[in-house]
């Protein structure tokens, strides 16, 4: 829930967070005696994001990412620091919103995007409901500071710039000359008679975080050699339809551009779920036509062009299945149609365990190709993450050295521009006591290995046995990472040891453990999940009778499936919960997802669903049960959570439900985020007391 490490699009702001704290718990405290973790520290939130460096020792621009008190909301805005990180100061006056840095290739200017309005105080573009990804404009600004110019002004021929990870993308032509970006053409979905009739037509649509945009389509920007008003000389459309293309890349020579497309019938939300058959494609810069470059079954995305223009490095998955399958590393020749796609190494072979290099992660880094034959990624190990570096020419092992610093000398000098430069994130934790997280080991009941992150309280005086909150991930196929979670910490500010189990079919394990829960949610994973918290009471960690359960998306179904399956949680806090798998399908923006997990479509397994389905087993609840959705979830849409909520109170649980208008999948505003946070602490303090 709240900054929780997502493990497919994980934000940039909290691994710097992770880095500062290591840092933080390496250097002395303050004068200050250092206090608890609050629910308050949600509005002291501060990170550098999008940090460049600037060449001929200009410095530092980044986007400073904060949780603003006065209004409550989480802000954006640029800032430079110079020579030494004491003299950061904001970009702009008044600070207005940029997000999404990018460096042009002669460093002078900054292309950003940004939801503010034009100068005249007109807006930018139309709006989209608030719990989608916001809508931006592109904007420029010079890296020595000025006036930030809008890319083509009022008389733009596009309309919203996608400023998600996996459609959005703005980049520069090698000769700094164009840009390309992602944005709808601004249109109303609806046809004439539908607006004066107040009526909408069902139309499929991208789902959760995509509502009230169009398809994303591919423009080229030809910039003026002196921006004034506005940047752009002229607006080209790349493509034309109602297709969603997304990250689309240069080829160095500027003449064609290479994208990801779903062309198929089966279109669903990418949102954390990347299982349908996306293909690359290049088109034709001079005459827009279209080539597809991949034609395998499953996703091919992420497209990143070698440095010579020779070849194309991507994410290949051999299936349309999970929606978190781990991800092969591919490379096509762009030079010539003769030699097919090759894998460097099929991530979903028998021989994948152990793997000669940890399975990349979605998306790609910009800046993957090292030099013309080395690249480097990011991976997902258990619970951590690393890079890894592959050289191409020696075969699919990853470099003992793994670190992209000493394969590229400009790679290091810009590390280490922001090692010097990067200012603290979040540096409210250096007058905090920041609990300390442990890897734990068990086994299942099957003999199955299994491991989690145990976080003992810090609140003064609490003493082993613990009382517990379990707090499983969600997906099923995301996990719990180290580093820093604000959600963990304020509960073991108020005496809570924090349990987070990665129970079969999480993520970081390899492609053998994401299958191992198919065809049974509610059964392996929850074994899992139980035999952990038995080996913790047993180990003297966790007081057996002081146990509770909070958890979102799938870590709701695994809080409702439990306190129908067993009464040892005294209280338990479903968000965003999937209760009900017929509903879920019928609902959901990802219908795929209860065909795969349970192999079938809700009327040829409609037994299975039945019986793996938290609300069948509402009547055994006995478990108080505080129920938290977001209205406008398109993942796990609101009408679970209150059919749970009706079950429950007709077989006379002690229940509660909230509803938080204006929120999505995430609940991502600070005043709910806060109120998700108080409401949960209250619920299980309430009930912190033995059952008669």
């Amino acid at each position: 829930m709240v900054f929780r490490v997502n493990a497919q699009f994980k934000p940039a702001f909290q691994l710097i967070l992770v880095a500062w704290v290591t840092l933080i718990s390496a250097t002395a405290l303050p004068a200050a005696e250092p206090s608890l973790v609050s629910v308050d520290d949600l509005y002291r939130l501060d990170a550098p994001l999008n940090s460049l460096v600037l060449p001929n020792d200009g410095g530092m621009i980044y986007s400073r990412r904060w949780s603003d008190r006065s209004s409550r909301t989480v802000r954006f805005a640029l800032w430079k620091v110079e020579r030494e990180v004491s003299q950061r100061q904001a970009l702009e006056s008044g600070e207005p919103d940029a997000r999404q840095l990018l460096l042009s290739p002669d460093g002078k200017w900054i292309v950003f995007l940004s939801t503010r309005a034009f100068p005249d105080g007109k807006p930018a573009f139309a709006t989209v409901p608030p719990y989608s990804d916001p809508a931006t404009d592109i904007w420029l600004i010079a890296s020595a500071g000025g006036k930030a110019i809008p890319l083509a002004g009022r008389d733009k021929p596009y309309g919203r710039v996608f400023s998600d990870p996996f459609y959005g993308n703005v980049s520069f032509s090698a000769d700094g000359k164009r840009l390309v970006f992602v944005a709808d053409d601004g249109r109303d979905v609806r046809t004439p008679e539908e607006i004066r009739n107040n009526v909408r037509v069902v139309r499929e649509d991208q789902g959760e975080g995509y509502e009230g945009y169009r398809p994303a389509q591919i423009w080229i920007a030809d910039l003026l050699d002196r921006p004034a008003e506005i940047a752009a000389a002229r607006v080209t459309r790349m493509t034309n339809d109602e297709t969603w293309y997304g990250d689309p890349q240069w080829t160095p020579d500027g003449k064609s551009l290479i994208v990801q497309a779903n062309m198929t019938s089966e279109r669903e939300s990418v949102r954390y779920s990347i299982n349908q058959n996306y293909d690359l494609w290049r088109i034709d810069v001079a005459d827009h036509s279209l080539r597809q470059l991949t034609s395998g079954p499953g996703p091919e995305v992420s497209p990143r062009v070698s440095p010579d223009g020779k070849r194309l490095l991507y994410l290949s998955i051999p299936r349309r299945g999970s929606h978190m399958d781990v991800f092969s590393l591919a490379v096509t020749d762009l030079k010539t149609t003769a030699t097919p796609s090759q894998v460097l190494f099929d991530q979903h072979s028998p021989e994948a365990d152990p793997p000669p290099h940890l399975p990349p992660v979605f998306p790609l880094p910009r800046d993957c190709w090292l030099t013309a034959d080395k690249i480097y990624f990011n991976a997902n190990d258990r619970t951590t993450s690393r890079t890894q570096v592959i050289d191409l020419g020696a075969g699919p092992k990853a470099l003992a050295d793994s670190n992209p610093e000493s394969q590229h000398a400009d790679f290091a000098r810009q590390a280490a521009v922001r090692r010097l430069l990067s200012p603290p994130a979040d540096p409210f934790l250096q007058e905090r006591i920041v609990a300390k997280a442990e890897v734990v080991h068990w086994k299942s009941t099957d003999g199955l290995e299994i491991e989690g992150i145990f976080t003992r309280p810090t609140l003064p005086g609490c003493q082993p046995p613990f009382k517990l909150v379990l707090f499983p991930h969600g997906g099923p196929h995301s996990k719990s990472s180290l580093g820093f979670d604000l959600t963990v910490q304020v509960f073991a500010a108020n005496g809570y040891a924090v349990f987070q189990p990665n129970f079969r079919g999480s993520a970081g394990y390899g492609q053998r453990f994401i299958n191992a829960d198919r065809l049974d949610l509610g059964g392996g994973d929850m074994s899992d999940i139980l035999t952990g918290i038995d080996e913790l009471v047993k180990k003297g960690d966790v007081d057996s009778k002081r146990q509770f359960v909070y958890g979102s998306s799938y870590g709701g179904y695994t809080t409702t499936w439990l306190i129908g399956q067993t009464h040892q949680f005294r209280a338990a806090v479903p968000q965003n919960a999937v209760t009900d798998l017929h509903t879920m399908w019928g609902l959901t923006d990802i219908q795929s997802w209860t065909e795969w997990e349970f192999g079938g479509l809700p009327w040829e397994v409609p037994e299975l669903m039945r019986q793996r389905s938290p609300l069948t087993f509402a009547s055994r609840v006995r478990t108080p049960t505080l129920i938290l959705h977001a209205a406008n979830d398109r993942r796990c849409p609101l009408p679970m959570g209150v059919m749970y909520y009706r079950a429950l109170k007709k077989s006379g649980v002690e229940t509660e439900m909230v509803i938080y208008p204006d929120e999505g999948h995430p609940i991502k505003q600070l005043p709910h985020m806060e109120d998700v946070l108080r409401r949960v602490l209250d619920w299980f303090a309430r009930h912190d007391v033995p059952a008669k």
